[in-house]
């Protein structure tokens, strides 16, 4: 048994400095390094007002983005879906998509990546055009 909370766990001091996630306080609560996960990776991130994930793809992951509290944009290689807290969205591997907190209060979500162990083993690749949602995304 493993057991944690985002108040054990600090959050990843790389994440808000990497371009397309400035201010995003990423939690990595259960990964083959926490908790020694083989097939999954789950973690809670705080997306900042007025701020934005860029959009993106994980080849080798699929993904369900949880929304805890807050709202805000689930974008896609289309156009955006409004989500708000209680909201689930699939992702299935190799499909666009990113967030944007477009409100003036936080937004907390829950990420479960499915089918690795590590977020790094997910793939990352940027979308060439970046939505013109939020002034931090390209």
């Amino acid at each position: 048994m493993y057991k944690t909370s985002r108040e054990e766990t600090p959050f990843d001091p790389t994440i808000p400095e990497k371009p397309g996630w400035e201010g995003m306080f990423v939690h990595w609560l259960a990964t083959r390094d926490a908790g020694g996960t083989e097939t999954t990776v789950f973690n809670v991130t705080e997306f900042p007002p007025n701020r934005a994930h860029e959009l993106h793809k994980h080849d080798t992951a699929e993904e369900f983005f949880y929304v805890v509290d807050g709202a805000g944009l689930h974008l896609t290689d289309g156009e955006p879906v409004r989500v708000v807290k209680g909201d689930l969205v699939f992702i299935p591997k190799g499909e666009w998509h990113g967030f944007a907190n477009d409100t003036d209060e936080p937004t907390i979500a829950v990420t479960v990546m499915g089918g690795v162990s590590h977020y790094s083993d997910a793939g990352y690749d940027i979308h060439p055009v970046q939505p013109d949602v939020i002034p931090n995304t390209r």
